[in-house]
């Protein structure tokens, strides 16, 4: 049975390195909602006076388009390495024949993550154009 398809739809994106950028990702989020808790409750029950604006959402918003920028075009780089050494390595004698069938998992996940980090960085800037009153 052949099956074609134009991307590995069994592939498991909950192991490798997309399992550890997503698991930082939860971690970030998790602790950075933790610290604004923490700090709703400080300023609640103990400085009864608040004189200033915080933006905690927005700060967020720039830590997540930084992670997602970043380690997008670290995802596609590396797939990019890993493809031109596996070609340099599993070469033997045939040089005309070049296997562009493998591995783009990687590849396609950080295009996707580059995108979300766009889409972070459009947030903040609307946020920062209409503040909340």
């Amino acid at each position: 049975m052949d099956q074609k398809q134009s991307f590995n739809l069994n592939a498991d994106f909950l192991g490798g390195f997309t399992s550890i950028f997503i698991k930082l990702v939860f971690a970030i989020i998790v602790v950075y909602l933790l610290v604004m808790v923490l700090n709703f409750l400080r300023d609640k029950y103990i400085n009864k006076e608040t004189n200033k604006q915080k933006d905690d959402i927005s700060d967020l918003l720039i830590i997540l388009n930084k992670l997602f920028y970043i380690s997008g075009f670290g995802f596609v780089i590396a797939n990019i390495f890993q493809f031109l050494l596996s070609q340099i390595g599993g070469r033997q004698s045939n040089f005309s024949s070049v296997n562009f069938r493998g591995e783009w998992d990687y590849l396609t996940f950080g295009i996707i993550i580059i995108f979300v980090g766009i889409g972070f960085k459009v947030g903040y800037k609307m946020l920062k154009k209409n503040p909340k009153e």
